[in-house]
């Protein structure tokens, strides 16, 4: 019996994904904050610059949970991800939305490979 329950543990996945959604948020809201600092070019490139230095570490964590699903992850951390997540990644669609005019041609065109690199990175 302590075997199948710490096979059981073994298998629960909460704190992983946990950890993903705290750095995804933070990751998000760095991100966020340079271009909101800097409606440019100059600012994209800077959020592009937090973004890669994090990129692989959060790669790393969302391949580790990305298939998760049923008993591994809790109901109430299952809904936390499928609420979360989605909203991060409109708070980078609305940042640029905001600052669309501002950040002219080339800035939206870097901020547009920023979030297809960050696409890249969830995808299931």
């Amino acid at each position: 019996m302590v075997v199948f329950c710490m096979a059981l543990t073994g298998c629960n996945k909460d704190a992983e994904v946990n950890a993903f959604i705290t750095e995804n948020r933070a990751v998000i809201d760095e991100i966020v904050k340079k271009v909101d600092a800097n409606p440019s070019e100059a600012g994209v490139d800077e959020a592009q610059k937090a973004f890669d230095a994090k990129k692989a570490a959060l790669k790393e964590k969302w391949d580790a949970i990305k298939t998760a699903r049923g008993a591994q992850v809790s109901a109430d951390v299952q809904k936390k991800m499928e609420t979360e997540v989605p909203a991060d990644m409109k708070k980078l669609t609305d940042v640029q939305m905001k600052h669309v005019l501002k950040l002219g041609s080339g800035g939206n065109e870097k901020f547009g490979k920023l979030l297809k690199d960050y696409q890249e990175i969830i995808k299931m």
